[in-house]
């Protein structure tokens, strides 16, 4: 029996590349389908509550931060250094009580997130393209059960639970270094498809994000809240896989309760 050799079809690497970009795109269809009848959902289940439910609106100072690492070993660093970010957020705030003193709070909010990442290593008579200044804009739902506890002033409320967070768009500055020293700076867009120029060589980014938070805050009896979260990313952002890339962010907000109804 003789074999016979397989020719390949030159075009045969563009043609899979092309239905892989295809699905991608019919998968983000189809999430955000889920994402908008998701919201549909939360709202219209809320409507026969609403003598049980409250709604409040806050906003606040965000200080995020965009941990990277590839395998080449460059980091990007964490909160509470001089890569964070300062941005603000804006909350619609839902208290829906389950049992006594234990609630459902989720919130649906527009977040910019992002951090200031450290330049890539320069080598000697190269020029080098390092982002620098990365700001994503999501809309994000944290999904928390908190507890609340009855004081003088009004209540004290704790709480966690899951986030999911939608990408609208984003930004990030990109340097031009040689010899250690930035040459230019062009202003780039995000928009999470394969268009995206990328923040670094071979990365491009997810639209969506995932994780966890926790919070804390006080409902004062004048109707005013103030509140505090911490939030982790797990999902990776890279959908090249060629690096690790989360969110993380800290926020201090104040707003206000617009009823009543939960007290």
């Amino acid at each position: 029996m003789t074999g016979r050799s397989r020719v390949m079809n030159p075009k045969e690497p563009y043609i899979k590349r092309t239905i892989q970009v295809h699905l991608l795109q019919h998968n983000v269809k189809r999430m955000s389908k889920f994402f908008t009848l998701f919201f549909l959902t939360l709202l219209i289940s809320l409507l026969p509550l609403h003598a049980q439910v409250s709604l409040g609106l806050r906003g606040g100072l965000t200080l995020s931060a965009t941990q990277i690492k590839n395998s080449q070993g460059y980091k990007s660093n964490s909160l509470g250094t001089s890569s964070q970010l300062t941005n603000l957020h804006a909350d619609l705030m839902i208290n829906v009580p389950v049992y006594r003193r234990l609630y459902f709070q989720p919130l649906i909010r527009y977040i910019t997130k992002g951090a200031y990442l450290r330049p890539l290593p320069s080598k000697q008579g190269v020029f080098v393209e390092s982002a620098n200044q990365l700001k994503l804009h999501y809309l994000e739902v944290p999904l928390n059960m908190v507890l609340k506890f009855p004081v003088s002033l009004g209540k004290i409320v704790v709480g966690a639970g899951p986030y999911v967070a939608y990408g609208l768009n984003g930004t990030y500055d990109l340097d031009l270094i040689y010899n250690g020293s930035v040459v230019s700076t062009d202003s780039h867009a995000i928009e999470f498809n394969y268009k995206d120029r990328g923040i670094a060589p071979g990365t491009q980014l997810r639209r969506f994000d995932a994780g966890g938070n926790l919070m804390v805050g006080i409902e004062f009896n004048n109707l005013m809240v103030v509140g505090a979260n911490l939030t982790r990313g797990f999902l990776n952002l890279d959908r090249t896989n060629s690096a690790k890339i989360t969110n993380s962010y800290f926020s201090l907000s104040l707003g206000i309760l617009l009823d009543r109804e939960d007290y």
